[in-house]
């Protein structure tokens, strides 16, 4: 049995085509094809409306490659064809075939990265301490500077201590994967 899903991503683009053939996930759009080993499969996840709505897609990394499948079908504009029951049925198929070709692959559901963010909050803020002090020392107000970068050093050091209690995301058991994620 193959299992199949497709969808139109775009108005201009030819219908995209997924489908899992002996452990390996091929995506054809028009006459391309591309072929993904599910073996060297790294993360899986998948991603959900947050009203609750019946649009999914999921992200899946091999390596340095990336595709995504999305559930709906483009039609016009404004308008979707939900495609849901064949999108799990993919979603679940390559869940279970990564879980045992690819045992080192994460599986998870995609939200936004707190951890990510204040990690790009503390880079900014280190590099302003750092500007401020420098701008402070050539304009020859050195205590000025020293004392601004040592309070922005300090709420810089009050993130870094907070970074180890951030969540790292709901990861999931690639065999049963949510069921209200997909039915």
């Amino acid at each position: 049995m193959e299992i199949r899903h497709a969808a139109r991503l775009a108005p201009f683009q030819p219908e995209t085509v997924w489908t899992l053939e002996a452990g390996t996930l091929v995506e054809t759009r028009g006459p391309r094809s591309r072929r993904f080993p599910l073996s060297s499969l790294t993360r899986y996840r998948l991603a959900a409306e947050t009203g609750g709505g019946r649009r999914r897609s999921l992200l899946v990394t091999f390596g340095r490659r990336r595709l995504v499948i999305v559930s709906q079908s483009y039609l016009g504009p404004g308008r979707f064809e939900d495609r849901l029951a064949s999108f799990s049925i993919l979603a679940r198929a390559i869940a279970a075939v990564g879980a045992d070709l690819a045992p080192r692959a994460r599986f998870g559901l995609a939200r936004f990265e707190a951890r990510t963010a204040l990690t790009w909050v503390m880079g900014l803020m280190a590099f302003g301490a750092i500007a401020t002090l420098l701008f402070s020392l050539t304009a020859g107000m050195a205590a000025v500077g020293i004392d601004m970068a040592a309070r922005m050093s300090f709420a810089l050091f009050l993130i870094l201590a907070a970074l180890p209690w951030l969540s790292r995301g709901q990861p999931f058991d690639p065999r049963d994967p949510p069921s209200d994620l997909l039915p």
